[in-house]
């Protein structure tokens, strides 16, 4: 399928800001501060006060990526902020805390980064590289993939530093993101990706009646464990790494949850772990009545569990849950990256007929 053409800019008003964040004592005994979010506000210039779009849409990136993502694609093309802004959406950009433009506190904790080779393998050449069974259909990425060509190059160039307790990180990032969305004082729509895909779980537990609709594009999974360019035990709350309110409560993940390994329903999959039928599963009582979309990419690693993460927030008590498979829509090719790969703006519309169905 060809690429679909959006405006190269849209019209739009832009507002800078900064929220959350707390002050904290350093060992002089002075004052410094941790946790505040850089905030983008993209808002479209013709439908300003029009209120024809009536939730706005809150980006959030995945683990060394930023705001910048959703601006422009790595092959220089316009990213979904252009893609929503031009059918009228009002669009808030993030960074964040401890990455990008949302400064990190050497109270934060360590910091690593991830070498272009591993970003090679599980993002932008996985055709050749990846060792998955699905990485052989990625052909939507522009370019080779590899270092050396100027795509790569330039996505590579904007790869950031990441903390090593994640736990911290997710606390932080749902501190700031509530802080967002009590600014912003009217029910969103939360699109986040990958690691930042646990983050829209997290807010919409502490602000329920702020958020709307959830898009998950291949979030943190599959349940109670991790797999990526690290994999291993992870998710312990399921499908966070920092606690999420559950009915009946839990006190500590590691025993209070029954679980059982689910088997794979096809070829190519990963058995996933899931809470047991018997006692009955928990709730994520907060998140019941949030409208939730989870997109998987035919080629991506993701491919393999996705359904599990699904079936975990099914069994959880969220009642709205879609399962997007891009194949099933006729959209081939894509990766983990899906959003800045050369049909991206088809992908942005089966995510606008969802969330206006």
């Amino acid at each position: 399928m060809a690429n679909v053409k959006t405006n190269i800019s849209p019209l739009h008003h832009r507002e800078v800001f900064y929220v959350g964040g707390e002050y904290v004592v350093d060992s002089n005994g002075k004052h410094t501060i941790r946790g505040q979010m850089y905030v983008e506000r993209l808002i479209p210039g013709e439908t300003r006060g029009n209120t024809s779009r009536p939730f706005p849409i809150v980006f959030i990136h995945g683990k060394t990526r930023s705001g910048a993502d959703w601006l422009t694609k790595p092959d220089g093309q316009p990213g979904w902020a252009s893609y929503f802004l031009s059918q009228g959406y009002e669009c808030y950009l993030v960074d964040l805390p401890n990455c990008g433009r949302s400064p990190w506190n050497p109270n934060s904790g360590k910091m690593i980064a991830y070498p272009a080779e591993s970003i090679e393998t599980m993002f932008t050449a996985c055709q050749d590289l990846g060792t998955w069974p699905q990485a052989k259909l990625h052909t939507q990425w522009p370019g080779i993939g590899r270092i050396g060509n100027p795509v790569f190059d330039h996505f590579y160039a904007s790869s950031l530093q990441i903390g090593t307790n994640v736990v911290a990180q997710e606390r932080a990032a749902q501190a700031a993101c509530a802080a967002l969305l009590d600014r912003i004082a009217k029910p969103v729509i939360l699109v986040g990706h990958s690691a930042g895909g646990a983050v829209p779980w997290l807010t919409a537990d502490v602000r329920p009646r702020l958020v709307k609709m959830i898009v998950a594009l291949e979030p943190t999974g599959p349940p109670f464990y991790k797999v990526g360019i690290e994999s291993g035990p992870g998710a312990p709350w399921g499908v966070s790494n920092a606690p999420l309110t559950y009915d009946p409560p839990i006190t500590d993940p590691e025993t209070d949850f029954v679980k059982t390994v689910v088997e794979a329903p096809g070829p190519d999959l990963l058995n996933c772990t899931l809470q047991a039928q018997t006692p009955v599963p928990r709730k994520l009582v907060n998140l019941v009545d949030v409208r939730v979309l989870v997109v998987t990419a035919p080629a991506s690693y993701h491919a393999q569990y996705d359904w599990g993460t699904v079936e975990f927030l099914r069994q959880a008590g969220v009642r709205s849950v879609k399962h997007l498979k891009l194949e099933d829509r006729g959209i081939y090719g894509n990766a983990h990256m899906m959003f800045m790969e050369m049909n991206s703006d088809e992908i942005a519309k089966e995510i606008l007929e969802w969330v206006e169905g």
